[in-house]
């Protein structure tokens, strides 16, 4: 079992399942939405339990091929979720879990040409089908 929550403590969540290692995204909606590279976690849908929907504010993501929506706290802002509803995962920001000592950067997209990138893990677009993310239980 983890938990997780926003800045503030208004958003409060549990994962009863593994989570996958963290993907960074330097997605220009992403920068915006969050100020910076968004590190992210997913876990299975089924897996995972917001203690009160109405905490969130969900908009959908300004450039999405997956109809995704960012889920935000109402209070303090801070981008929790980014979920696309045909995925069988909720994507959340590994920053709000309590402890995210056990995840390791498995990978990172949308890296621009500018940006200074590792090889091994850094991707101009999204993540390659040939990369294989471990998930932690």
């Amino acid at each position: 079992m983890r938990d997780g929550a926003c800045r503030c403590g208004a958003v409060l969540y549990s994962i009863d399942g593994p989570v996958r290692d963290l993907i960074v995204c330097h997605c220009g909606a992403c920068v915006e939405a969050t100020g910076g590279p968004w590190a992210a976690s997913a876990v299975a849908r089924e897996d995972l339990t917001v203690v009160d929907e109405a905490t969130l504010r969900w908009d959908r993501a300004a450039v999405s091929e997956h109809d995704a929506r960012r889920g935000s706290c109402r209070s303090c802002g801070v981008v929790v979720f980014w979920d696309a509803p045909a995925r069988p995962t909720v994507s959340f920001a590994a920053a709000t879990l309590v402890d995210a000592s056990d995840l390791e950067v498995a990978g990172e997209i949308w890296v621009g040409e500018t940006a200074a990138r590792s090889a091994a893990t850094a991707h101009p677009a999204g993540l390659p089908a040939s990369v294989v993310v471990p998930w932690r239980g």
